[in-house]
C-alpha cells in the first residue's frame, strides 16, 4: 500500500471516530466572548512581552478621537446660532448670535436698517462690537440725537436668565455709548422666550421687527382705538412717548430715561394754547397722543360744556374741536357752546369753525319745538314721524322724519346755528295711491327762483354748480354752494319747490 493510501485511510477512520463538533464549538466561543470569559480561539497566540504596546496604542487612538473630535464638537456647540437681538430706532437690523456672543449673521428688517448696515460686514464679530458699530452709525446718520433718543433692545432666546443677562448688558452698552455722543437716551429692553404667533405675523405683514410688534401691542392693549397699521410706521421715540403718556404696562420690560418731545410743541405749550381756545375753562386733562399724526389731546369744561380738542404737536394748530353738554352740570348756561378755535398755534394757521354759516349763529340751542317748527316750515302740513336729540362730530343736532302726500323727509338741523345739515326727500313707497299737490313732470319754478331759494337758506353763500336735470320723471335744480369752509349740495324739485336733498360738509 502506498503511503498517501495510508494516510487517507487514517484521516477518514479518525472522522469517523471522531464526530464534527466545529459548529457546537464556535457557538461556545461566541457566548464566552459575550460574556467576556475567553480568548477567541480563532485569534493567533500574543506574545506577553507586546501587551503594554498594543495598550498604548489604543490609549493613543483614543486621545486623538477625545482631542480632535471634541475640538471639533466644542467648536459647532459655541458657534450654533443662539440669540437673536433687535435692534429698533426707526432703522430696525436683526443679528443672529452664537453661545460664545459672536455675530453669525446681521439683517435690515427695513431701508433705514439697509442704510445702516451700509457694507459693514459684522459677521464672527463679539456682539458688544457690533452693537456699538450699528448705533454709532445709527447717530452718524442723525437717527439717533437729542430730538429722537429711543433705543429699543430686544432679545430672544429660550434661556430665560441668559436672554435677561444679554438684555442688560447691550442697554448698559448702549446707554455708555449714546452719553459719550452727549446724548441723554432713553432704552427700553424687553426679552422674547417663546414665539407669538399672532405677533410674528404682525411683524411679517407690516415688516418690523417681533420687538417693535410687541412694543406696539402693549400699546394697543391700554387704548384699543388705535390700530396696530397706523402705529407700525412711527418710530420708537413716538412709540415711546405714547407709552409714556398712556402709561401702559411695562411689567417683564426695563425701562431708562425719558422719551424726548423735543421735536414737538411739548406739553406746557400745548395747555397754553388749549387755554387760550377758552378763557375762564378748566383744563382737565391733556396727553400725547396719535390720531392721523402726533397730537396733543386735550379736555375742558366751560359753562356746562365738555371740549375736547386736538393739537397738532408739531404746528400747535387746533385740528379738532368737539363739544358737548357736560352731563354733571347743573347750572345754567350763560350761553351758548364756543363753536370753533380763535386761533391756532403761531396764529398764522386757522381752523374753520365747524358751524355751516358764520351768520347764522345763536347763542342759545334750539328747542325741540323750534326745530320741529323749522322742519314744517320747509313741508307745511307734513307730519313728523320720528325725532330725536343728538350729537355729530361734538355738534348738538336734532334729527328725524317727517312725512307728507306719499312722500318722507329725513333731516338733521344744527342745534347752535338752524341750519339743516341733511335734507332728503323720497317716496314714502311704492303702494302710495294718495295724490300730489303738482304732477311729475310739471315746472312751476324757474332757475332764478331754485337760486333764490338756495340764498335763502344760506345768505351771503356763492353757488357754484347749478343745472336742471330730471329723477324719476320729474323735473329737478341740483348744484353745490360754498360759505365759510362748507359746501352744500341741493337738489330741488321744480314742480314743488320742495328741497329734496340738502346736505353739508366742510371742506
Amino acid at each position: 500500500m502506498k503511503e498517501h493510501d495510508a494516510e487517507a485511510r487514517l484521516a477518514r477512520a479518525m472522522e469517523d471516530a471522531a464526530p464534527n463538533r466545529l459548529d457546537e464549538l464556535l457557538e461556545v466561543r461566541e457566548e464566552a466572548r459575550r460574556q467576556e470569559k475567553i480568548v477567541d480561539i480563532s485569534a493567533p497566540p500574543r506574545k506577553k512581552r507586546r501587551r503594554w504596546q498594543n495598550f498604548a496604542a489604543a490609549v493613543a487612538a483614543a486621545l486623538v478621537l477625545v482631542i480632535g473630535g471634541g475640538s471639533f464638537f466644542g467648536w459647532r456647540y459655541a458657534n450654533a446660532p443662539d440669540s437673536l437681538v433687535d435692534i429698533d430706532v426707526n432703522p430696525s437690523v436683526q443679528l443672529t448670535v452664537s453661545r460664545n456672543e459672536k455675530v453669525l449673521s446681521c439683517e435690515a428688517l427695513n431701508a433705514d436698517g439697509t442704510e445702516i448696515i451700509d457694507d459693514m460686514d459684522l459677521r464672527g464679530s463679539p456682539l458688544n462690537v457690533a452693537v456699538n458699530a450699528l448705533i454709532g452709525s445709527m447717530v452718524q446718520h442723525g437717527y439717533i440725537d437729542e430730538l429722537k433718543n429711543s433705543v429699543l433692545i430686544t432679545v430672544a432666546n429660550e434661556d430665560a436668565a441668559k436672554a435677561q443677562a444679554l438684555q442688560e448688558s447691550l442697554m448698559e452698552d448702549i446707554s455708555g455709548l449714546l452719553a459719550g455722543e452727549s446724548v441723554d437716551a432713553a432704552v427700553m429692553g424687553q426679552t422674547i422666550t417663546t414665539k407669538d404667533q399672532t405677533l410674528a405675523s404682525q411683524a411679517e405683514t407690516y415688516g418690523i421687527s417681533a420687538g417693535k410688534a410687541a412694543l406696539i401691542q402693549r400699546i394697543l392693549d391700554t387704548d384699543p382705538t388705535l390700530t396696530f397699521e397706523s402705529l407700525a410706521g412711527l418710530s420708537v421715540n413716538d412709540l415711546n412717548l405714547l407709552l409714556q403718556s398712556k402709561q401702559a404696562d411695562t411689567s417683564g420690560m426695563t425701562v431708562t430715561g425719558q422719551a424726548s418731545d423735543k421735536a414737538y410743541i411739548g406739553l406746557e405749550k400745548a395747555r397754553e394754547i388749549a387755554l387760550a381756545q377758552l378763557p375762564g375753562a378748566t383744563l382737565k386733562e391733556i396727553d400725547f397722543d396719535y390720531d392721523d399724526g402726533m397730537v396733543y389731546e386735550a379736555e375742558l369744561l366751560k359753562d356746562g360744556y365738555e371740549y375736547d380738542l386736538e393739537i397738532d404737536a408739531l404746528t400747535g394748530a387746533v385740528v379738532k374741536w368737539e363739544y358737548e353738554e357736560d352731563d354733571h352740570w347743573s347750572g345754567t348756561h350763560e350761553s351758548g357752546p364756543a363753536t370753533g378755535p380763535e386761533s391756532s398755534g403761531s396764529g398764522t394757521q386757522t381752523t374753520p369753525s365747524p358751524q355751516p354759516s358764520q351768520s347764522q349763529q345763536q347763542t342759545t340751542l334750539l328747542t325741540e319745538q323750534e326745530a320741529k317748527n323749522l322742519v314744517l316750515a320747509q313741508v307745511p302740513g307734513a307730519t313728523i314721524v320720528e325725532f330725536e336729540r343728538d350729537t355729530d362730530d361734538g355738534r348738538a343736532i336734532y334729527k328725524g322724519e317727517a312725512v307728507l302726500d306719499g312722500r318722507e323727509y329725513e333731516f338733521e338741523i344744527d342745534a347752535s346755528t338752524s341750519a339743516f345739515l341733511k335734507w332728503d326727500a323720497d317716496d314714502v313707497d311704492d303702494g302710495w295711491q294718495g295724490g300730489s299737490s303738482t304732477s311729475a313732470g310739471q315746472t312751476a319754478l324757474d332757475e332764478e327762483g331754485a337760486r333764490a331759494l338756495v340764498l335763502a337758506r344760506i345768505p351771503g353763500a356763492t353757488i357754484v354748480e347749478f343745472e336742471r336735470d330730471s329723477d324719476d320723471g320729474r323735473t329737478i335744480y341740483k348744484g353745490e354752494a360754498v360759505l365759510d369752509g362748507w359746501e352744500y349740495d341741493f337738489e330741488i324739485d321744480a314742480a314743488s319747490g320742495e328741497f329734496i336733498k340738502w346736505e353739508s360738509d366742510n371742506r
